[in-house]
């Protein structure tokens, strides 16, 4: 594949010039997606949700582990 940039011809499969660097493929990135605000609140509250369900395990196991050493 020939760079856009240099001219420099690579091989097939390369992601990157060998030259300059320049990326060859423009789908070989991770794609962008637009999140829309509803989407990303969701992703939110299910992360809080993670959240304190995580300290409350913790604090569960750290008062049992107490009374477990006295």
């Amino acid at each position: 594949m020939r760079c856009p940039k240099c001219a420099q011809e690579n091989p097939t499969g390369k992601i990157v010039c060998s030259r300059c660097g320049t990326r060859l493929r423009p789908g070989a990135g991770p794609a962008m997606v637009a999140v829309t605000p509803e989407r990303f609140m969701a992703w939110l509250r299910a992360d809080l949700v993670k959240l304190a369900v995580v300290l409350v395990i913790v604090m569960v196991m750290a008062v049992a582990l107490g009374t477990l050493v006295r």
